[in-house]
């Protein structure tokens, strides 16, 4: 089986809320922007087995998804996709970085893997471990009154774990941590992630303000001596997310005993094939893993479920239905979710085929 053609779909995904504002590193603290924009990749084969493979950032578009992708074809046109190690050092060796571009390949490559293999992917990465991967929702609201209506129709659909967007400013977030924590009921995990937000003072500040709240932190800061700081100096856990980038780094976290949970995503690291070695290290070394992608449709879903679903249950934090979030579809059908858990399906592959109709033309095809 060879590669024999290679296209690539772009489609804009609107986020499910409207325009969504987040913090960032900038002088005025806030950026908007909708929607995401996603990359979705078919390859085909010359036996006739198609798979289908998505990437999206959270944010503006990668722009260096599109300017890799000839370079990424020309290195695999003719390449076997089941060989997925060898699909890995090829296109390594054509370029470096670009992640998103190399993990939406790769996420194909499995999807044709477990076709031809007449398996679910989940059986590929160890087989099903968990039957329903529990769910988080981020929480967009800042005002109490909408933050709490936000979080009842969370609850009531069953999810337990509550991710609060902080990061903009301290004492702001310090009252909004609070508040969360204080109408959770049993059960149910808050979290507050800053996304290398806060400067270490202001982390520093943030912690020792909430120190005596059930409540985890989530990258404080953009450096990970500065989170090891937070770390050494609060009683509070701690999650990493995007320190997360390679397998040195996650070796590196676990030696350093850098944090209680471990986010990887497959986007930011080169695709699940990279992103499968990174979780079973965490995994080896008994650490909790939160097992999905940076944004997308029902694609990039699909194959967190599979990833969820091939974790150790008792070392799966949480996963995430990334396409709950956009109102437009790049796949069908969708994995199912109920009562706040993520399933996958059992059909050979990902189980989820582009949704062409979507996805309108192509905007780079590549053949042999």
């Amino acid at each position: 089986m060879k590669i024999s053609k290679i296209s690539v779909f772009q489609k804009d995904l609107p986020y499910s809320g409207g325009g969504l504002a987040i913090g960032d590193l900038s002088k005025e603290r806030t950026k908007t922007f909708d929607p995401f924009h996603s990359t979705v990749v078919v390859v085909d084969t010359d036996s006739g087995v198609r798979g289908c493979g998505e990437s999206c950032p959270w944010g503006p578009t990668d722009p260096g998804t599109i300017r890799a992708m000839p370079i990424l074809a020309n290195a695999l046109i003719g390449q076997d996709p089941r060989e997925l190690y060898g699909i890995e050092v090829h296109m390594d060796a054509a370029i470096e970085g670009h992640t998103y571009a190399k993990s939406a390949i790769d996420i194909a490559c499995w999807d044709i893997l477990g076709k031809s293999n007449n398996a679910p992917v989940y059986d590929l990465l160890g087989g099903k471990l968990i039957d329903g991967a529990p769910l988080y929702r981020c929480v967009m609201e800042q005002e109490h009154d909408k933050m709490r209506a936000e979080i009842e129709q969370y609850r009531a659909a069953g999810y337990k774990y509550l991710k609060l967007r902080v990061g903009i400013h301290p004492e702001e977030d310090i009252e909004l941590i609070r508040f969360a924590a204080e109408i959770a009921e049993n059960g149910e995990v808050v979290y507050a992630d800053a996304n290398c937000r806060w400067t270490l003072p202001e982390a520093m500040k943030v912690a020792r303000a909430i120190e005596d709240l059930d409540v985890m932190i989530e990258q404080p800061c953009l450096s990970f001596e500065d989170c090891m700081h937070v770390r050494a100096n609060t009683k509070l856990p701690m999650k990493l997310d995007e320190l997360v980038t390679d397998q040195f780094i996650a070796e590196r976290i676990i030696r350093d005993k850098a944090a209680d949970v471990a986010c990887v995503k497959m986007a930011r690291i080169g695709g699940l094939t990279k992103a499968r070695r990174i979780r079973d290290t965490f995994v080896d070394h008994g650490m909790k893993v939160v097992t999905e992608c940076m944004m997308g449709g029902e694609i990039v879903s699909a194959a967190v479920s599979h990833f969820a679903a091939s974790t150790p249950a008792e070392l799966l934090f949480n996963t995430a239905d990334l396409h709950v979030y956009n109102m437009q579809s790049t796949g069908t059908p969708a994995p199912p979710s109920s009562d706040g858990r993520l399933h996958c399906h059992g059909t050979p592959g990902l189980g989820v085929e582009p949704d062409f109709e979507s996805l309108g033309d192509a905007v780079a095809v590549y053949e042999w």
